[in-house]
Order: C-alpha cells, then structure tokens, then sequence
C-alpha cells in the first residue's frame, strides 16, 4: 500500500467514523475499533482499513436511513 492509498483510507474511514459518531455515538466506533484491536483509527492495522471501512460505512448509511 502506498503512503497516497493510506491517507486516503484512513481520510474515508475518518469521515464514515464521524458519521456513525453523529447518529449512533463515540461507543458505536469504539465498539467497531476494538474488534479489530484498536483504540483509535491510528492504531488500525493497514490489512484491516477495507473491512473497517466497510463495516462503519454499512452503520453510518443504515443509521442516516
């Protein structure tokens, strides 16, 4: 993964976890981080930022209905 496609994944997971924070709260994103053995974005490792992606992009967009 180059340094380009790292910041833009954790610019698109930062905005999906801002999302799911406004609608559902900080613990609905601390509950998805700490599956993945995170406390916060920056400790998530590069292998898991599609599937976290994913998963707080799947929660934000059922949660703004």
């Amino acid at each position: 993964m180059t340094k380009r496609e790292k910041e833009n994944w954790l610019c698109n997971i930062q905005s999906a976890a801002q999302e799911v924070s406004f609608h559902l709260g900080k613990d609905t994103v601390q509950h998805v981080l700490q599956r993945y053995n995170a406390t916060s974005i920056d400790d998530l490792c590069p292998s898991d930022y599609a599937e976290v992606f994913d998963e707080l992009d799947f929660i934000a967009n059922n949660a703004s209905g």
